[in-house]
């Protein structure tokens, strides 16, 4: 017996708040277990500075979204001051913490087209950000397991060198380019339905090659924010940028594909503690999955507030899509 259209969003929202409410039961159960193995933290000079320095990048990671959607923009037509992208942007991106975790999208949405962006232009740069952003963390998922995987460098056994890797880094940055094409002229149905009714805008060569590295530099944060975190908080020096980036990015994409946990609540610090044990340590794991999730949370909220500022300190510009 086939479902209803109802009934399969009832499914699909049911399992996903399942997937969720077990990962939060995951991290809290290895939160109890290994509780005592959590390294003391002294709240001296350092661990504030860090702490303030993890929010200050949590900002410049939400402003680089910013400039990746001011290029997106630009490249459909919309010619977007920074004036007015980034209080949108910023101010929006607090959303995701709403039940749901579509509260972002919505929200930016509804700023923009208040400011002369259409609807359709906000629905294809969105989408196509969405699918940069993903394509960019499986990208690094996948590399991640290429190179280490319990402590062995597979490429090695791959007889993977400089040229191999450098290969396979520019294929990972492309490859979201290469799918938006695919859809489009493959799947011309289902890019319309996910872009508002028009072919989803593939971006121009330079504006993919500024979005990839953007996208990388943000997963690069996030990498360095744990590195320095698992060094001055808990005082752990094993791991290094790179791989903390790559082990992040796996967890993030956990956290992405799960719509029902707001901000990937749950299911991201589930999957930092187990992938993040084997390097620095279950206690370190555990540890960081709290310490990053404050820090982040109120990077958010200041990133809201500069927002909220700049919204307030700008007059309100229309924006004539050009044709």
């Amino acid at each position: 017996m086939l479902l209803s259209l109802k009934e399969r969003k009832w499914l699909y929202r049911g399992m996903t708040l399942i997937v969720a409410a077990l990962s939060v039961f995951y991290f809290a159960l290895e939160a109890f277990h290994h509780f005592r193995e959590v390294p003391d933290f002294s709240l001296g000079i350092e661990s504030i500075s860090i702490a303030v320095l993890s929010v200050c990048l949590t900002v410049l990671g939400t402003g680089l979204g910013a400039l990746i959607w001011r290029f997106l923009l630009v490249d459909s037509g919309a010619i977007a001051s920074w004036k007015q992208v980034l209080p949108i942007f910023f101010i929006a991106q607090f959303g995701k913490y709403l039940p749901g975790n579509i509260g972002h999208h919505v929200g930016r949405v509804f700023m923009a087209r208040k400011i002369g962006i259409p609807v359709p232009i906000t629905l294809s740069t969105m989408l196509v950000e969405m699918l940069w952003g993903a394509g960019i963390g499986a990208g690094l998922a996948v590399l991640s397991l290429i190179l280490s995987v319990d402590g062995q460098r597979l490429a090695l056994k791959f007889q993977l060198g400089p040229v191999q890797l450098g290969l396979g880094v520019v294929l990972l940055l492309f490859m979201p380019w290469l799918g938006i094409g695919f859809l489009n002229r493959c799947l011309p149905g289902l890019a319309k339905r996910l872009s508002g009714g028009s072919a989803i805008a593939t971006p121009k060569l330079s504006t993919a090659l500024a979005v990839a590295v953007l996208f990388l530099l943000c997963f690069v944060v996030m990498g360095l924010i744990l590195k320095l975190q698992a060094q001055w908080f808990f005082g752990v020096t094993e791991g290094g940028i790179f791989e903390l980036t790559c082990l992040f990015a796996i967890a993030w994409l956990a956290g992405y594909l799960v719509p029902g946990a707001p901000g990937g609540l749950g299911v991201r610090e589930a999957m930092m503690v187990l992938l993040l044990s084997p390097v620095l340590g279950a206690g370190a794991a555990v540890g960081l999955g709290v310490t990053l999730r404050l820090t982040t949370t109120v990077g958010d909220a200041v990133a809201f507030l500069l927002g909220v500022m700049g919204r307030r300190l700008t007059t309100p510009e229309t924006i004539n899509p050009s044709p």
